[in-house]
Order: structure tokens, then sequence, then C-alpha cells
């Protein structure tokens, strides 16, 4: 569960806080369970709307179920769910815009693409890069 970032954490304990496992986790679990219940492609709106849903209580759940005060470290867990949730479920989701509007389904290669090298990039390399930067900004903020 992401925490605040503290000027004391450590590289891993600044990490592990800018990686939502646990709304990743419950966006998995309700996919899974979706496509049991509706088959494909029967479940592709319903997975899409998931995500939508979930993405719109992040914010409120960092904020007041983990105690991520700071704005930038919130939005930026909301950004790494969208990576995930993206990974997790690229069909779906193209199929489901695709529905919503034939000519979205043009994005397929970019969204595929980003399926697969967007999360490796994130976990291994932007969020630590943001880790760094983050920490920065808050010791420089408690000097002043």
């Amino acid at each position: 569960m992401p925490a605040p970032i503290r000027t004391h954490d450590s590289p891993e304990d600044q990490l592990s806080k800018l990686l939502p496992a646990d709304v990743t986790a419950a966006f998995l679990s309700a996919k899974a369970a979706l496509l049991a219940a509706s088959g494909e492609p029967g479940a592709d709106m319903y997975i899409f709307w998931t995500f939508i849903a979930i993405l719109a209580i992040c914010p409120f759940y960092f904020w007041f179920v983990t105690g991520a005060k700071n704005s930038l470290q919130i939005t930026f867990l909301c950004a790494s769910f969208i990576v995930f949730a993206i990974s997790i479920a690229s069909k779906e989701l193209l199929a489901a815009l695709t529905q919503m509007n034939p000519t979205l389904g043009k994005i397929g290669p970019v969204l595929n693409g980003a399926a697969i090298v967007l999360p490796i990039l994130w976990a291994f390399l932007i969020a630590r890069i943001f880790a760094t930067a983050f920490k920065k900004r808050l010791v420089a903020s408690r000097r002043d």
C-alpha cells in the first residue's frame, strides 16, 4: 500500500510508495472475475468501466486510506495505475474504446506497444527518477 514519501525513506521504500500494487491488484481481480462471469468479448465494456471507476476512486483512496497527502505523489500513483492497467487489459480496453468509437481502433498498435514497453520503463526507470526528484523537492520544501 502506498504511503507518504518521507525524506529518510530508502530508495526501495520510495519506489514501493510510487507503485500502486493494491489498486492494480484490485483491477486485475476484477478483470478476472468479469471475464469469468461474462466471457470474451462480453466483458470488454465492464472491464473498461471498472478501470474508469477505479481510476476515479484512486485519488480519494490514496489521500484518505494510504495517507499520501502530496498531490504530486497522488498524480504519479494514478498515472502508475493507468500504465499497469493498460498492460493488464490492453486488449479489452481497446475493444471497448473501439465499440464506443470505431476510429479509436487505429490506436491498437500504439496501445499494444505501450502495454509491453511502458510497465518495464515505469517500474525500472521512470519511478526511480521520479522518486529521486520527489525526494529532492521534499527536502528543499522542508528547508523553506
